[in-house]
């Protein structure tokens, strides 16, 4: 059994959107599994995701903070110590560059630093400024990291990625990490890409590119690769055999 782990945003759902999900839920078919790791929270990634059939085994959401099962409910979850959720709520509001800031509670969006943070998103008037206030909020408060997206500081605990998402998902299930092929196309894909026989798309972040096993053109490329490889391995066992 394989399993794929899939960014969303340029790589699952793209311009190949149908011919992604063809090729996955094929794969599934076949007796592997699909999951996806986005920094999406639930409520947008199924939005996406709500006309369109896809057997998928697991969500990572919010680049690793929260995993749901494929009936969507929580079986891990790694909040924002609550005591500075606050404190980075009010730097990034207080920030003329700052255009809104949020509460990622997993399921949606608040504007209320009160409630529990999976993750903390601010929408930016200018990017490098933007870096600046991210860089600043993260030499101050060493308990989180981020990133910037192309609208949206991003903030999650600093132990937190897609790869120590997978991880959980390997120690509580049992996988087999040698089957695991990751995919992606934005830096915040480079651990689970690094950690886990990873690959890119042609247009992926050039950091991507130097520690990938293979560049595909889109998703379904990796798929239609996998099963090729998984053919040749089933002709070359008959062959064996007969001899």
């Amino acid at each position: 059994m394989k399993i794929i782990v899939s960014d969303f945003d340029g790589t699952l759902f793209s311009d190949a959107f149908e011919a992604n999900l063809e090729a996955i839920n094929s794969f599934v078919a076949a007796g592997n599994k699909f999951i996806i790791a986005t920094g999406r929270a639930m409520n947008s990634l199924s939005e996406d995701l709500s006309l369109v059939e896809l057997d998928c085994e697991y969500y990572i959401c919010n680049d690793g903070a929260v995993i749901f099962d494929r009936y969507f409910n929580v079986v891990y979850r790694k909040d924002i110590r609550g005591e500075i959720v606050r404190p980075i709520f009010n730097i990034l509001q207080d920030d003329k560059n700052t255009l809104e800031v949020f509460v990622d509670t997993s399921h949606g969006f608040v504007a209320d630093p009160n409630k529990a943070a999976n993750g903390i998103r601010a929408r930016f008037l200018d990017k490098t400024q933007a870096m600046i206030t991210l860089d600043s909020i993260m030499r101050q408060y060493p308990e989180v990291h981020g990133y910037i997206s192309t609208n949206w500081v991003n903030i999650i605990d600093h132990k937190i990625n897609k790869a120590t998402a997978i991880d959980f998902l390997v120690e509580s299930y049992k996988y087999d990490s040698n089957e695991i092929i990751t995919v992606g196309d934005g830096i915040n894909d480079y651990e689970m890409i690094k950690n886990y026989n990873g690959f890119t798309l042609i247009n992926g972040h050039e950091d991507l590119k130097t520690i990938s096993n293979g560049i595909v053109k889109d998703l379904s490329e990796l798929v239609d690769m996998l099963d090729r490889d998984a053919k040749a391995k089933e002709y070359e066992e008959i062959f064996l055999n007969e001899d």
